[in-house]
């Protein structure tokens, strides 16, 4: 599954078919270990549309190769209401002052990749909406005709809001998920959910997690997870090398771990200092700017190997430092050992290449360190998307948000794997009203069979129209009537505009057809009459040629008939003297 796409897999085949065949946006969704990072990966490599992927973090950001949602679109961090007139479509333009290449970026986008959708707020969708109506010249489609591929998992992680700014929302916003943008309300969007998970294999601790993803858990579930509290973690069997890493919901129990058992180890501190070029912000920075270390530290990695040797979450205890060749050396929980030298991640923002026609990558700064953070614990947050083979998880004071508990317990490959320092209660395991309500629209085949369908009909309309505008008529009409045989639109307001707009086309081409012969009939006349000018003035020459003749004057002659052939090259008679006249100096 880490190497491709499950193609006998029916939901990503339907995803596939929705971004690669239709202009409908998608949220593609699924529970944790699913692949629903695969599936972006692979849209991001094989996709021809122009793309481009943002996130709502930095550190998110810069796991996907892409941008923040902030950066891109120039977004405030406070809350984006409604009434706010100055980002209202007509002060827009002046209030976020976009650059000429932004713009031009923006029209010719065609997909836009946001991951982690969870986690960003309805107003900052409706903002996003509004920007790209406004700078893609198309104010009456959502998101100004472009398709956005929304990424994540409701069930989990939140979006973060503080009081002051859920009070300032409230008045607007039912809700403070992505799905409660007014936006939705003149579009459908299609909600395609992963259902077979590649993470745990075990069926009983899979329907476990399903049913606490749910808020639908039953007390023998809160039994056998309570199974699990120890104060010691527990090794799977014949796992020598496994390591236990805890995840807690607060920052501060995470950190105190860290430093107590990296404390209690023996040896100096190394600390290994990082470095910047160029642009790239400290809330960007995927590992510490200064890393302390000791042999025996148990760490994370935090980045995919190009070498393929670890992943993204891999852990693993530091055995060895070479400060000399710049090296760490590190034992993996899988039992191998590797060489660690320095990464580097990008910041990057996205221009747009008129030449090649193309979205492209601009390196603004980078940020070289060795890819692990100590891991002895990580905060829940920063544990969404990784596996482990053994959890220890610690919810003192509680879960505080929705799906922290689901997170948690489902980063484990195995029940067996997992240590509670305390047990689980009832109300650590809850979800947002709103979270089951959107929910019961995912995998509706009858939408994904009507955008499949429809686009087929969006394919046709376009041809219809480009053919037009060649003026290839014939095969726009085909065109048209295979489209709206497929969707007939012709009694939407859009399409009739369209037509209308497309129709008065030839009137305007009549027009100027018009105009056109006019101006070549009187430059006609106009011509006639310069060409009648100038045939009597030829006369005049002629005749006064004549009159040399008679006073032999031959010379003057040739020159009064050369003027007349200038003024009129097809007076015969000027034409007839000349060649005379030449011929007669010439035997002379």
């Amino acid at each position: 599954m880490s190497e491709g796409l499950d193609f006998s897999n029916k939901q990503f085949k339907d995803a596939l078919n929705i971004i690669e065949r239709t202009r409908n946006s998608l949220f593609f969704t699924g529970k944790a270990g699913t692949g629903k990072s695969t599936f972006l990966r692979h849209i991001d490599a094989t996709t021809k549309k122009k793309h481009i992927i943002l996130a709502p973090t930095g550190i998110a950001a810069i796991n996907v190769g892409g941008q923040t949602l902030h950066s891109f679109f120039k977004i405030p961090f406070h809350p984006l209401l409604p009434t706010d007139v100055q980002y209202n479509a007509r002060n827009i333009r002046g209030t976020l002052k976009y650059s000429a290449e932004k713009i031009k970026l923006i029209r010719e986008l065609e997909l836009i990749i946001i991951d982690e959708i969870s986690m960003v707020r309805a107003d900052i969708i409706d903002f996003i909406d509004k920007v790209l109506r406004v700078y893609s010249q198309n104010m009456r489609q959502p998101f100004g005709g472009k398709q956005l591929l929304l990424v994540g998992d409701i069930y989990q992680l939140e979006p973060v809001l503080k009081d002051d700014d859920r009070k300032l929302l409230q008045p607007f916003y039912t809700s403070g998920y992505f799905f409660a943008a007014h936006v939705w309300r003149q579009m459908q969007l299609v909600s395609i959910e992963l259902k077979k998970v590649y993470r745990q294999s075990d069926k009983e601790f899979i329907n476990i997690l399903d049913r606490i993803r749910e808020s639908a858990v039953l007390e023998s579930d809160i039994k056998a997870i309570n199974s699990r509290v120890t104060t010691a973690p527990v090794k799977q069997q014949n796992a020598d090398d496994s390591i236990a890493i805890t995840l807690s919901t607060r920052r501060d129990t995470v950190d105190y771990i860290n430093h107590k058992e990296l404390n209690e180890l023996e040896g100096e501190v190394s600390v290994y200092k990082g470095r910047i070029t160029g642009d790239f912000p400290e809330s960007m920075l995927p590992t510490l700017m200064e890393l302390e270390l000791k042999p025996g530290a148990q760490i994370i990695f935090i980045k995919n190997d190009q070498n393929k040797r670890w992943v993204n979450g891999t852990l693993g205890i530091i055995t060895g430092m070479d400060e000399g060749e710049g090296k760490l050396y590190v034992h993996t929980e899988a039992g191998e050992d590797f060489d660690v030298e320095q990464a580097q991640w990008s910041n990057v923002r996205y221009t747009f290449n008129e030449k090649e026609k193309k979205v492209e990558e601009e390196e603004l700064g980078t940020f070289t360190q060795y890819p692990l953070r100590l891991a002895w614990a990580i905060t829940v947050h920063k544990s969404q998307g990784l596996t482990f083979n053994n959890v220890n998880i610690d919810l003192t004071g509680g879960a505080f948000a929705g799906g922290q508990t689901y997170v948690a317990l489902s980063r484990c490959r195995s029940l067996e794997g997992i240590t509670l320092k305390e047990p689980l209660r009832k109300k650590d395991i809850f979800v947002r009203e709103e979270v089951k309500h959107f929910a019961r629209q995912y995998n509706d085949q009858r939408a994904i069979d009507t955008a499949l369908r429809q686009s087929q009909a969006d394919i046709e309309y376009a041809e219809a129209i480009d053919c037009f505008d060649k003026g290839d008529f014939q095969n726009a009409l085909d065109h048209f009537f295979v489209a709206i045989h497929r969707r007939y639109d012709i009694e939407k307001p859009v399409a009739r505009r369209l037509i209308r707009k497309k129709l008065s086309k030839i009137t305007l081409l009549e027009q100027e057809i018009n105009r056109l012969n006019e101006e070549i009939s009187r430059q006609k006349e106009e011509r006639e009459k310069h060409d009648e000018f100038l045939k009597e003035l030829a006369v005049e020459y002629v005749i006064m040629g004549k009159e040399c003749e008679k006073e032999h004057l031959p010379t003057a002659a040739i020159s009064n008939y050369e003027k007349a052939l200038r003024l009129c090259p097809t007076y015969n008679d000027a034409n007839k003297r000349l060649t005379k006249l030449k011929s007669q100096q010439k035997n002379q």
